[in-house]
Protein backbone atom coordinates (compact mmCIF):
# COMPACT_ATOMS: atom_id res chain seq x y z
CA UNK A 1 0.00 0.00 0.00
CA UNK A 2 1.18 3.26 -1.17
CA UNK A 3 2.41 6.00 1.91
CA UNK A 4 0.27 9.30 1.38
CA UNK A 5 2.67 12.89 1.79
CA UNK A 6 4.42 13.62 5.01
CA UNK A 7 3.59 16.41 7.12
CA UNK A 8 6.44 17.92 10.04
CA UNK A 9 5.00 18.08 13.07
CA UNK A 10 6.97 19.49 15.91
CA UNK A 11 10.08 18.51 14.36
CA UNK A 12 9.79 15.34 12.91
CA UNK A 13 7.32 13.79 9.85
CA UNK A 14 3.89 12.13 10.12
CA UNK A 15 2.33 10.54 7.48
CA UNK A 16 -0.96 11.35 6.52
CA UNK A 17 -2.05 7.67 6.42
CA UNK A 18 -0.64 4.53 6.77
CA UNK A 19 -1.67 0.67 6.60
CA UNK A 20 -2.97 -0.01 10.44
CA UNK A 21 -5.24 2.75 10.42
CA UNK A 22 -9.07 3.37 12.06
CA UNK A 23 -11.17 2.06 8.97
CA UNK A 24 -14.59 3.49 10.03
CA UNK A 25 -16.64 2.54 7.24
CA UNK A 26 -18.92 5.11 4.63
CA UNK A 27 -21.42 6.50 6.89
CA UNK A 28 -23.72 8.05 5.02
CA UNK A 29 -26.14 4.78 5.36
CA UNK A 30 -25.20 3.11 8.38
CA UNK A 31 -28.38 2.84 11.01
CA UNK A 32 -28.46 4.22 13.91
CA UNK A 33 -29.07 0.33 15.30
CA UNK A 34 -25.63 -0.74 13.27
CA UNK A 35 -23.57 2.44 14.82
CA UNK A 36 -23.91 1.55 18.14
CA UNK A 37 -27.13 -1.10 18.77
CA UNK A 38 -30.73 -0.88 19.77
CA UNK A 39 -31.69 1.24 22.66
CA UNK A 40 -31.77 -0.08 25.95
CA UNK A 41 -31.88 2.52 28.96
CA UNK A 42 -33.03 1.01 32.55
CA UNK A 43 -33.15 3.83 34.35
CA UNK A 44 -36.19 4.59 36.17
CA UNK A 45 -37.60 7.83 34.31
CA UNK A 46 -35.97 6.93 30.97
CA UNK A 47 -38.80 5.21 29.45
CA UNK A 48 -39.54 8.68 27.37
CA UNK A 49 -36.59 8.86 26.24
CA UNK A 50 -35.83 4.97 25.16
CA UNK A 51 -39.12 5.21 22.82
CA UNK A 52 -37.84 8.44 21.32
CA UNK A 53 -34.42 6.87 20.48
CA UNK A 54 -36.19 3.70 18.70
CA UNK A 55 -38.73 6.34 17.08
CA UNK A 56 -35.56 7.75 16.04
CA UNK A 57 -34.00 4.91 14.36
CA UNK A 58 -36.72 4.09 12.30
CA UNK A 59 -37.40 7.35 11.12
CA UNK A 60 -33.50 8.01 10.19
CA UNK A 61 -33.01 4.80 8.64
CA UNK A 62 -36.42 5.47 5.65
CA UNK A 63 -34.52 9.38 5.39
CA UNK A 64 -31.05 8.22 4.40
CA UNK A 65 -31.87 5.21 2.53
CA UNK A 66 -34.10 7.94 0.34
CA UNK A 67 -31.27 10.82 0.80
CA UNK A 68 -28.98 11.85 -2.16
CA UNK A 69 -25.68 11.96 -0.11
CA UNK A 70 -24.51 15.64 -0.09
CA UNK A 71 -28.27 17.00 0.51
CA UNK A 72 -29.44 19.66 2.94
CA UNK A 73 -31.00 17.35 5.74
CA UNK A 74 -34.41 16.92 5.29
CA UNK A 75 -37.78 18.71 7.17
CA UNK A 76 -38.45 15.33 8.67
CA UNK A 77 -34.97 14.47 9.92
CA UNK A 78 -34.98 18.13 11.71
CA UNK A 79 -38.07 17.51 13.28
CA UNK A 80 -37.06 13.92 14.46
CA UNK A 81 -33.51 15.51 15.87
CA UNK A 82 -35.94 18.10 17.70
CA UNK A 83 -38.18 15.62 19.38
CA UNK A 84 -34.65 13.08 20.29
CA UNK A 85 -33.10 16.28 21.60
CA UNK A 86 -36.44 17.73 23.71
CA UNK A 87 -36.35 13.94 25.41
CA UNK A 88 -33.13 14.00 25.60
CA UNK A 89 -32.60 17.43 27.87
CA UNK A 90 -35.52 15.92 29.96
CA UNK A 91 -33.31 13.10 30.77
CA UNK A 92 -30.18 15.17 31.53
CA UNK A 93 -32.60 17.20 34.21
CA UNK A 94 -33.20 14.15 35.83
CA UNK A 95 -32.34 12.88 39.26
CA UNK A 96 -28.82 11.02 38.96
CA UNK A 97 -27.96 7.94 40.46
CA UNK A 98 -24.81 5.26 39.36
CA UNK A 99 -27.51 3.30 36.77
CA UNK A 100 -28.44 6.78 35.49
CA UNK A 101 -24.60 7.84 34.54
CA UNK A 102 -24.76 4.29 32.84
CA UNK A 103 -27.72 5.34 30.92
CA UNK A 104 -26.01 8.33 30.31
CA UNK A 105 -23.02 7.54 28.66
CA UNK A 106 -24.81 5.44 26.48
CA UNK A 107 -27.04 7.86 25.58
CA UNK A 108 -23.87 10.21 24.53
CA UNK A 109 -21.89 8.02 22.39
CA UNK A 110 -25.56 7.15 20.58
CA UNK A 111 -26.12 10.45 20.15
CA UNK A 112 -22.42 11.03 18.75
CA UNK A 113 -22.66 8.79 16.13
CA UNK A 114 -26.10 9.53 14.95
CA UNK A 115 -25.10 13.09 14.46
CA UNK A 116 -21.76 12.25 12.70
CA UNK A 117 -23.62 9.72 10.60
CA UNK A 118 -25.76 12.96 9.20
CA UNK A 119 -22.84 14.79 8.76
CA UNK A 120 -21.35 12.51 6.67
CA UNK A 121 -24.73 12.26 4.96
CA UNK A 122 -26.28 15.12 4.03
CA UNK A 123 -24.02 18.65 3.03
CA UNK A 124 -26.02 21.05 5.09
CA UNK A 125 -27.73 20.74 8.62
CA UNK A 126 -29.84 23.17 9.96
CA UNK A 127 -28.26 25.40 13.23
CA UNK A 128 -31.53 23.99 15.37
CA UNK A 129 -29.90 20.45 14.91
CA UNK A 130 -25.68 21.80 14.10
CA UNK A 131 -25.89 23.50 17.08
CA UNK A 132 -28.13 21.69 19.97
CA UNK A 133 -26.87 18.13 19.63
CA UNK A 134 -23.47 19.45 21.00
CA UNK A 135 -24.74 21.78 23.69
CA UNK A 136 -26.84 18.29 24.90
CA UNK A 137 -23.93 16.13 24.46
CA UNK A 138 -21.61 18.99 26.56
CA UNK A 139 -24.40 18.79 29.02
CA UNK A 140 -24.78 14.90 29.52
CA UNK A 141 -20.63 15.38 30.22
CA UNK A 142 -20.96 17.53 33.24
CA UNK A 143 -23.54 15.69 34.72
CA UNK A 144 -21.26 12.58 33.99
CA UNK A 145 -18.51 13.84 35.53
CA UNK A 146 -20.19 15.57 38.59
CA UNK A 147 -21.35 11.92 39.60
CA UNK A 148 -18.32 10.22 38.33
CA UNK A 149 -15.23 11.90 39.41
CA UNK A 150 -13.48 13.32 42.71
CA UNK A 151 -13.27 17.03 43.14
CA UNK A 152 -9.39 16.87 41.60
CA UNK A 153 -8.03 18.37 38.73
CA UNK A 154 -5.53 16.65 36.47
CA UNK A 155 -3.00 17.62 33.99
CA UNK A 156 -2.56 15.67 31.04
CA UNK A 157 1.12 16.54 30.85
CA UNK A 158 1.21 13.66 33.22
CA UNK A 159 -0.70 11.37 31.53
CA UNK A 160 1.03 8.11 30.25
CA UNK A 161 1.00 6.78 26.91
CA UNK A 162 -1.87 3.51 26.69
CA UNK A 163 0.66 0.84 25.30
CA UNK A 164 4.51 0.89 24.68
CA UNK A 165 6.98 1.29 22.52
CA UNK A 166 4.80 4.50 21.33
CA UNK A 167 4.26 3.99 17.25
CA UNK A 168 2.29 5.95 15.79
CA UNK A 169 0.67 4.91 12.79
CA UNK A 170 -2.11 7.41 12.01
CA UNK A 171 -2.18 11.14 13.67
CA UNK A 172 -4.88 13.63 14.71
CA UNK A 173 -6.47 15.50 12.43
CA UNK A 174 -7.58 15.81 8.68
CA UNK A 175 -6.41 12.97 6.43
CA UNK A 176 -7.51 11.03 3.79
CA UNK A 177 -9.87 8.12 4.99
CA UNK A 178 -8.40 4.11 4.37
CA UNK A 179 -11.91 3.07 2.90
CA UNK A 180 -13.82 5.93 1.39
CA UNK A 181 -10.81 7.38 -0.39
CA UNK A 182 -11.93 11.36 0.81
CA UNK A 183 -10.67 13.59 3.57
CA UNK A 184 -12.36 13.57 7.07
CA UNK A 185 -11.41 14.26 10.98
CA UNK A 186 -9.72 11.77 13.09
CA UNK A 187 -10.52 12.65 16.43
CA UNK A 188 -7.82 10.62 17.89
CA UNK A 189 -4.36 9.30 17.38
CA UNK A 190 -3.78 5.35 16.24
CA UNK A 191 -1.47 3.77 18.05
CA UNK A 192 0.62 0.35 16.59
CA UNK A 193 0.28 -2.63 18.60
CA UNK A 194 0.05 -6.18 18.28
CA UNK A 195 -3.09 -8.31 19.22
CA UNK A 196 -3.74 -9.01 22.59
CA UNK A 197 -1.41 -6.65 24.08
CA UNK A 198 -2.22 -4.70 27.44
CA UNK A 199 -4.03 -1.49 27.23
CA UNK A 200 -3.07 0.93 30.33
CA UNK A 201 -5.05 3.87 31.67
CA UNK A 202 -3.64 7.25 31.25
CA UNK A 203 -4.54 8.69 34.85
CA UNK A 204 -6.67 7.31 37.58
CA UNK A 205 -10.53 8.03 36.37
CA UNK A 206 -14.02 6.52 36.64
CA UNK A 207 -15.32 4.45 33.59
CA UNK A 208 -18.50 5.84 32.09
CA UNK A 209 -18.29 3.41 29.32
CA UNK A 210 -17.14 0.07 28.75
CA UNK A 211 -19.01 -2.11 25.70
CA UNK A 212 -19.09 -2.36 22.21
CA UNK A 213 -19.26 1.24 20.58
CA UNK A 214 -19.97 0.19 16.41
CA UNK A 215 -17.05 1.40 13.87
CA UNK A 216 -14.71 1.55 17.47
CA UNK A 217 -15.33 -1.53 18.16
CA UNK A 218 -14.67 -2.54 21.74
CA UNK A 219 -14.48 0.84 23.48
CA UNK A 220 -13.32 2.17 27.18
CA UNK A 221 -13.61 5.91 27.91
CA UNK A 222 -12.34 6.64 31.41
CA UNK A 223 -13.36 9.97 32.89
CA UNK A 224 -10.47 11.94 34.80
CA UNK A 225 -11.94 15.00 36.43
CA UNK A 226 -14.53 17.43 35.66
CA UNK A 227 -13.03 18.10 32.33
CA UNK A 228 -10.59 15.53 31.08
CA UNK A 229 -11.63 12.20 29.27
CA UNK A 230 -10.06 9.84 27.45
CA UNK A 231 -10.91 6.96 24.79
CA UNK A 232 -9.14 3.60 23.87
CA UNK A 233 -11.05 2.09 20.61
CA UNK A 234 -10.56 -1.38 18.67
CA UNK A 235 -9.85 -3.59 22.66
CA UNK A 236 -10.11 -7.48 21.51
CA UNK A 237 -10.99 -8.14 25.42
CA UNK A 238 -12.59 -5.34 27.77
CA UNK A 239 -11.16 -5.54 31.78
CA UNK A 240 -13.08 -3.19 33.50
CA UNK A 241 -16.40 -2.42 33.77
CA UNK A 242 -18.81 1.06 33.93
CA UNK A 243 -18.77 2.81 37.25
CA UNK A 244 -15.43 1.44 38.85
CA UNK A 245 -12.61 3.59 39.33
CA UNK A 246 -9.18 2.34 37.95
CA UNK A 247 -5.56 3.39 38.59
CA UNK A 248 -2.95 5.44 36.35
CA UNK A 249 -1.16 2.37 34.39
CA UNK A 250 -3.92 -0.72 35.11
CA UNK A 251 -4.65 -2.68 32.58
CA UNK A 252 -8.23 -1.84 31.21
CA UNK A 253 -8.32 -4.42 28.07
CA UNK A 254 -6.00 -5.81 25.61
CA UNK A 255 -5.29 -4.45 22.44
CA UNK A 256 -7.56 -5.98 19.34
CA UNK A 257 -9.18 -5.43 16.01
CA UNK A 258 -12.58 -5.18 16.41
CA UNK A 259 -14.84 -2.68 14.94
CA UNK A 260 -13.50 -0.94 11.45
CA UNK A 261 -10.24 -1.23 10.88
CA UNK A 262 -7.24 -2.29 8.59
CA UNK A 263 -5.13 -3.60 11.20
CA UNK A 264 -4.71 -4.00 15.35
CA UNK A 265 -3.69 -1.42 16.78
CA UNK A 266 -5.42 1.46 19.69
CA UNK A 267 -7.42 4.41 18.87
CA UNK A 268 -6.81 6.44 21.52
CA UNK A 269 -8.63 10.47 22.25
CA UNK A 270 -8.35 12.99 24.21
CA UNK A 271 -11.41 14.58 25.04
CA UNK A 272 -12.04 17.81 27.19
CA UNK A 273 -15.65 18.91 27.90
CA UNK A 274 -16.59 16.28 24.92
CA UNK A 275 -14.30 18.19 22.82
CA UNK A 276 -11.64 16.14 21.29
CA UNK A 277 -7.68 17.35 21.16
CA UNK A 278 -4.56 16.45 20.20
CA UNK A 279 -3.08 13.83 22.30
CA UNK A 280 0.57 14.61 21.19
CA UNK A 281 0.35 18.19 22.02
CA UNK A 282 -0.54 17.45 26.02
CA UNK A 283 1.13 14.24 26.82
CA UNK A 284 4.93 14.00 27.43
CA UNK A 285 6.98 12.30 24.78
CA UNK A 286 8.51 9.18 26.21
CA UNK A 287 11.57 10.18 27.46
CA UNK A 288 13.23 7.65 24.67
CA UNK A 289 12.03 10.56 22.68
CA UNK A 290 9.89 11.56 20.25
CA UNK A 291 7.21 8.61 19.44
CA UNK A 292 8.45 6.23 16.91
CA UNK A 293 6.34 6.13 13.11
CA UNK A 294 4.86 3.16 11.74
CA UNK A 295 7.26 1.81 8.54
CA UNK A 296 5.08 -0.57 7.64
CA UNK A 297 4.41 0.21 3.69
Amino acid sequence: MAWYPLIVLRGFLIPLLVLTGCATAPAPRMSFEEAVGPPSLTTEGSAALDASLTRFLASARKVRMNAVTGAPMPSAQVRAWGLLLDDAEQFVAQKANVQWTTDASRVRLQLEAEFQTDAHTFGDIPPAVAERVPRTLRALSRRITALTTRKREVDPKRFRWPVSPLVISSPYGSRIHPIAGEPRFHAGIDLEVPLEQPVRAAEVGTVVFSAWNGAHGKQVELQHDAHWATRYSHLDVLLVRPGTVVKKGQVIGLSGQTGMTTGPHVHFELRRDGDALDPEVFLQLPPTGPPLLSERP
